[in-house]
């Protein structure tokens, strides 16, 4: 078997202790942070109860995830919906820094009330192609879930 299914199996069967390990290691970083002055005091609580309600989620998904009867819709939610958003970003920051922010850019004289509309409606073009590119890459792969073992 490979290293990272050897790696699943083990996690598998010891999901309480790593869910363990995850929320230790999480509150100690956390805390670490607000004694050295990045984050106060009300962050670190904040942060920290999310790290005991979001580790476990995460792991129940990718779990899921993982074991599912439903791998190709859940691929074509999670390729088209989130790395298609995850692209949509870097897509949209070079698009505003074309039209609005460089000194050459053709729409750089917008009063402030227009930037500020125009910014946003930036998004929906570039998160639709960044949509579309992603389709087409799953489309390609005929919506098969990436491999996580190492050949």
């Amino acid at each position: 078997m490979e290293i990272a299914g050897i790696f699943w199996d083990e996690n598998s069967k010891k999901w309480l202790w790593v869910n363990i390990g995850s929320f230790i290691i999480g509150t100690i970083v956390f805390w670490w942070f607000l004694s050295i002055g990045i984050i106060n005091l009300m962050t670190a609580f904040f942060l920290a109860i999310l790290n005991f309600l979001v580790i476990p989620l995460a792991y129940y998904f990718l779990k899921y995830f993982v074991e599912s009867k439903h791998q190709k819709i859940i691929s074509k939610i999670m390729l088209v919906g989130c790395f298609g958003y995850a692209l949509s970003v870097p897509i949209w920051l070079i698009t505003v820094n074309l039209l609005i922010v460089a000194p050459w850019a053709p729409f750089q004289d917008l009063s402030i009330p227009l930037r500020n509309l125009f910014l946003p409606l930036l998004m929906l073009p570039s998160y639709g192609l960044a949509a579309y590119i992603m389709y087409r890459i799953g489309k390609k792969r005929d919506w098969r879930p990436p491999s996580y073992y190492i050949d």
